[in-house]
């Protein structure tokens, strides 16, 4: 894949051709100055992790579903303001361009895209291989603190898919706002300097600063209390409930749980994808995609699908008590997750 691409929601962009070849320059500089600098390890990546849409994917998180109003399907506290809005204002009309349409309010929650966590540098789980043969460099670790708090930390590489599942199977393409994009790898880790280093990280994203500190680090108690009763709080957008912090936007977490660390580096993925320019989200009225450069928590949630397929979907910061039971099975260190997005779509007729 050229990753002079930038896959956005709606299609694919070039990055001008001086950018470019600054960041191909800047990649292929740090790949080389590592590949000739760390220790050797044999790669783990197993060909058994090839995506299957319909049988590794958690169907039941798609719900609840609010058609013009009503409710279909178990409640979720993640999507309820959405959900309200929607059967508030049950019926809805769009234009685009020349097209006109009306007709009725739909929310779900869809599929769209997939995050690998890995400790083998270019195992892209999706595809079961391994495209990045490094022999053992930007091999992922995990490392213990000698600071007295008995946690550890974890580094490991993140790719992320554009993975419309509705699209890949052919399902409800009539509807305006389901995905007409492709599968694509919309991001490797492997290649970005700033993933692997929190200082150069803090170079690109100088606000990490105001966000290291006590005062900030205290206010994410509230989400850690909101995650563990599923709800995020969405303000408080440097925060991952019980998963730690956004910031610094690299590979290294503290940790006391294997899979929940896993889900916050997919998280932290997640967000630095829109710090990149390429996240969007469904607009209120159900008419188009609009970008969002700062997440907002409470449109996602994480499904595990490997090593071992999770019961349920997770929002972000869930504590690891309550659902990451048997979910590391042993000598298995890379994890994938699907990722379902909020979102809401005015399904209608055009109008010549």
């Amino acid at each position: 894949m050229p990753f002079e691409r930038l896959v956005t929601r709606r299609g694919v962009k070039r990055l001008p051709l001086l950018s470019r070849r600054h960041l191909i320059a800047i990649g292929v500089g740090f790949v080389l100055a590592t590949l000739s600098s760390s220790p050797a390890h044999a790669s783990k990546c197993e060909a058994g992790t090839v995506f299957n849409p319909i049988t590794k994917v958690r169907w039941n998180c798609i719900f609840p579903i609010t058609i013009g109003g009503v409710k279909v399907g178990p409640s979720d506290p993640l999507g309820k303001a959405l959900d309200a809005q929607s059967a508030s204002k049950p019926l809805c009309a769009c234009r685009k361009g020349v097209t006109f349409w009306f007709g009725v309010k739909v929310s779900f929650w869809s599929p769209n895209r997939m995050v690998d966590v890995v400790t083998e540098p270019g195992c892209m789980m999706a595809l079961g291989a391994d495209i990045m043969p490094t022999g053992g460099k930007l091999q992922g670790s995990q490392s213990s603190l000698a600071d007295g708090t008995n946690t550890r930390k974890m580094f490991a590489q993140m790719h992320y898919y554009i993975a419309p599942v509705w699209k890949m199977l052919d399902m409800f393409t009539d509807l305006p706002c389901i995905e007409d994009n492709g599968f694509d790898v919309a991001l490797i880790t492997e290649v970005l300097p700033t993933w692997q280093s929190a200082t150069l990280g803090a170079i690109i994203q100088p606000e990490a600063i105001l966000f290291g500190n006590p005062a900030t680090g205290l206010a994410c108690m509230a989400d850690s209390a909101a995650a563990a009763a599923g709800k995020v709080v969405d303000p408080l957008f440097w925060c991952m409930g019980s998963w730690g912090a956004t910031y610094p936007i690299a590979g290294d977490i503290h940790f006391g749980d294997s899979v929940e660390a896993w889900a916050g580096l997919a998280a932290r993925g997640v967000f630095m994808m829109g710090r990149l320019g390429a996240l969007t989200v469904s607009s209120a009225d159900g008419c188009s995609f609009i970008p969002q450069p700062v997440w907002t928590k409470s449109r996602y949630k994480f499904q595990l699908m490997e090593p071992v397929k999770g019961g349920s979907c997770v929002n972000v910061g869930r504590p690891g008590a309550l659902w990451t039971s048997a979910k590391h099975a042993p000598g298995k260190d890379n994890a994938q997750f699907m990722l379902f997005e909020k979102t809401i779509c005015c399904a209608g007729v055009s109008t010549p």
